[in-house]
């Protein structure tokens, strides 16, 4: 179901493939709520006979709405053979998060080989890393609004684009000034890939639903955080750190390529969500789903940032090795992404928030004892990788419920909500980004990230009182 100021789409769906939309155009932009369903039939024309009166019941679905008027939007043959269905978007969405976390997961094995190329210290590419998280997240309001105002399909390809081409810039880069000029334009283009595609998955499912998606999206998170690595790992040691960017380039092209084979319904309404920031803010369902995933999302980063670093430095690891260790990262993501398909519906998003947030921090504590008790290499060793697991696993059950959690209960605004959410999560993981650099020793920097997981098991318990009531301006 689609909603779009004063327009409802239902689609008939037959094999996938969308037979026919009934439109429902109300006589003026209301907010409604609106009892969803779906109708599935391999007779569409049948479907459309059989709910040709749905107008009554519509009028009783709708809160303080009147004189609503059905009418019914039969599909020709040939829109209706290049639409494709919601697997196809939920395909889409993956794959553009994959390519966006690739930039940082392929990177990072790579970070010790291209500072000595170019000269750039360790704080410099640390630096880069944090540049990332902040630009990624920086623009994807304007992102959503792009959206929102041209359609789904075109604010991906524009945003998949730019990634590209910044991908084989990098590929080419002689200086530091180079490296970071050249993240700040990819860090834009995945950002926008990244919260485009959840807006088109936000589309098409709601509630414990969108939950199971996002942890969909969990899961082709993991086949970047755990392939990505490892991928990265054998590139810098065999044929050098640049055939990383230029594999990036590359594998950027398949979601764009996706994304254009999608034919999905333009919004209608010319809003860009005047006031939503405004209403959102005052919203605390919004407000601690959001923060509870940015600040988990913060920590992540925070440990990602100094792994490459540790493994190199304190362990004396190969690049290859440390990418080697990507599988067990992607294995607990995938361990956790999967825990939320199956559990969300039984134990509801609000709870695994809870969960994900003390699981993440009894992660945290364990890296934290490896500094602080200065463990022998042999003992220290099994201990991290035991906390990063730990923590990676935590963050995969609580991300896709805070990002679900946040915008499900909204009736209208809720797609460019999305936006919002992703700027609030990746925001708070880039001023942490910036704040990790400046942590020199081992023990503090595992300190800090112990307390900002400790502060996210509060804000999780935080209890979030009645939900902000939606205007009628989105």
């Amino acid at each position: 179901m689609c909603l779009w100021q004063n327009r409802f789409q239902f689609c008939v769906m037959s094999s996938r493939r969308i037979k026919a939309i009934l439109t429902v155009v109300l006589p003026r932009p209301t907010a409604v709520l609106l009892y969803p369903f779906e109708i599935r039939s391999n007779d569409a024309a049948g479907v459309l006979r059989r709910y040709a009166g749905l107008s009554g019941e519509l009028r009783r679905a709708c809160i303080g709405c009147r004189g609503v008027n059905l009418t019914v939007q039969q599909e020709s043959g040939e829109v209706a053979s290049s639409t494709v269905g919601r697997r196809a978007v939920v395909v889409t969405a993956c794959s553009a998060v994959v390519v966006a976390q690739m930039a940082t997961t392929i990177y990072l094995p790579s970070m010790p080989a291209l500072g000595a190329d170019i000269g750039a210290s360790d704080r410099t590419l640390q630096l880069s890393v944090a540049v990332f998280v902040v630009f990624a997240a920086l623009p994807v309001v304007a992102w959503g609004r792009a959206a929102e105002r041209f359609g789904r399909v075109p604010a991906f390809v524009a945003a998949g684009v730019c990634f590209i081409l910044a991908s084989a810039g990098l590929s080419l880069i002689t200086n530091a000034p180079e490296l970071l000029s050249l993240r700040v334009v990819q860090a834009i283009g995945a950002g926008g890939i990244a919260v485009v595609g959840r807006m088109m998955v936000k589309d098409l499912f709601t509630g414990a639903e969108l939950a199971r998606q996002l942890s969909l999206l969990s899961m082709a998170f993991v086949v970047a955080l755990g392939g990505g690595q490892v991928l990265g790992g054998v590139i810098t040691s065999t044929v050098g750190w640049r055939y990383g960017f230029a594999v990036l380039a590359v594998l950027a092209a398949v979601p764009v390529f996706f994304a254009l084979r999608l034919s999905l319904p333009r919004p209608t309404s010319n809003s860009t969500g005047k006031g939503i920031a405004r209403r959102l803010i005052r919203d605390r369902i919004f407000m601690t789903s959001a923060v509870a995933g940015g600040i988990g999302f913060a920590v992540i980063v925070m440990i990602q940032q100094k792994s490459a670093f540790i493994f190199s430095d304190r362990f004396a690891l190969p690049p290859w090795l440390f990418g080697l260790f990507g599988v067990l990262y992607g294995a607990a993501y995938l361990a956790g992404a999967t825990y939320v398909r199956r559990a969300v519906r039984r134990v509801g998003a609000r709870t695994m928030i809870r969960q994900g947030a003390w699981i993440m921090l009894a992660g945290c504590a364990l890296i934290t004892v490896v500094w602080a008790l200065d463990l022998p290499r042999a003992i220290a060793l099994p201990i991290f990788l035991a906390g990063y697991v730990t923590t990676t696993f935590g963050q995969a059950t609580l991300f896709p419920n805070s990002a679900a959690h946040a915008v499900s209960h909204l009736v209208s605004g809720a797609a460019i909500a999305v936006s919002w959410c992703a700027l609030i999560q990746q925001g708070l993981a880039g001023v942490a980004s910036f704040a990790g650099p400046a942590l020199t020793g081992l023990v503090g920097w595992s300190i800090a990230i112990t307390a900002l997981a400790a502060v996210n098991v509060l804000i999780a318990r935080t209890p979030e009182g009645p939900a902000t009531k939606p205007e009628s301006t989105d």
